[in-house]
């Protein structure tokens, strides 16, 4: 189930987690997921496609992305060869609830926007690993000062009811996401079309123009998307041949196994291990 929700691990002294990513595009495409957690993606530079409830947006150098709690959302490039700077701001979903009955937020107006994207570029400063030598100011408190001026501004100006939002939203990603949860469950298996229409009680037509509208992605391709997650986890973390790692994660054969990873990551299944074990070994 790792692949459809995500546990996040918060940082110790503030209310979520902050990561700076700087990386080659190959590594940060990902699966459809989801998380209690609210997201905001700040590009310092290079370029993102995110897909938030099957609704594309393009994110450049100086933008940001947000998704609610608990939406379905997944990124990718366009470049993979690219290096790729941004942070990934995710705010505790519990804190803001000490503060407000409901926790779904629209960014709708541009000096709302504005006054975000301001915080998060002094989030993206203060990230990085240099900071507690150049600034003469406590990072973590600084961090704090910044998240919960984003809290203002999502609290004041951004929350909407529960009324507001749309009834058939939990209905409509909640069919996704127990789609996702099969699939995650067993993806090592052969899934029929029909397997999953009758899991979640849904018409195999239905199922497949339902998950596609949910996620923007097609039911299959989410799948064998899945299948070469766990693959290449599996080949990274052990000693074992690609073939095995296709056959352990659900492909039919070694050849689609390679031919989806050099279709997603642009490289063969070997080439994605040296990559990832180099990766490691320099700290990116």
């Amino acid at each position: 189930m790792n692949f459809h929700y995500e546990l996040v691990k918060y940082d110790k002294n503030i209310p979520g987690r902050l990561l700076m990513q700087n990386k080659p595009g190959w590594r940060c495409n990902t699966s459809p997921h989801w998380h209690p957690e609210l997201e905001f993606v700040y590009m310092i530079s290079g370029t993102l496609k995110a897909t938030i409830n099957g609704n594309e947006q393009i994110i450049q150098s100086g933008e940001f992305f947000f998704c609610n709690s608990k939406i379905i959302h997944f990124t990718m490039t366009f470049d993979n060869t690219a290096t790729h700077k941004y942070i990934v701001f995710l705010l505790s979903h519990d804190f803001l609830l000490r503060f407000h009955e409901s926790c779904h937020f629209h960014i709708d107006q541009k000096e709302t926007y504005n006054k975000i994207k301001i915080q998060l570029e002094h989030l993206a400063i203060l990230s990085e690993p240099s900071a507690h030598e150049t600034l003469a100011v406590n990072i973590d408190i600084e961090k704090n000062k910044c998240i919960l001026e984003i809290c203002q501004v999502l609290l004041t100006e951004c929350a909407v009811s529960d009324s507001n939002v749309s009834s058939n939203l939990s209905i409509f990603t909640g069919y996704a996401k127990t789609i996702m949860e099969y699939v995650g469950d067993h993806y090592h298996q052969k899934i029929s079309l029909q397997t999953l229409a009758n899991e979640i009680g849904l018409s195999p037509q239905y199922l497949s123009k339902y998950f596609k509208k949910a996620t923007n992605m097609g039911l299959m391709q989410y799948i064998n998307r899945i299948r070469l997650d766990h693959a290449n986890d599996y080949l990274v973390n052990s000693g074992s041949s690609v073939t095995d790692a296709a056959l352990n994660s659900g492909f039919s054969n070694a050849k689609s196994y390679v031919r989806l990873c050099k279709d997603i990551y642009g490289m063969t299944p070997s080439e994605y291990r040296k990559s990832i074990r180099a990766s490691i070994t320099n700290g990116l």
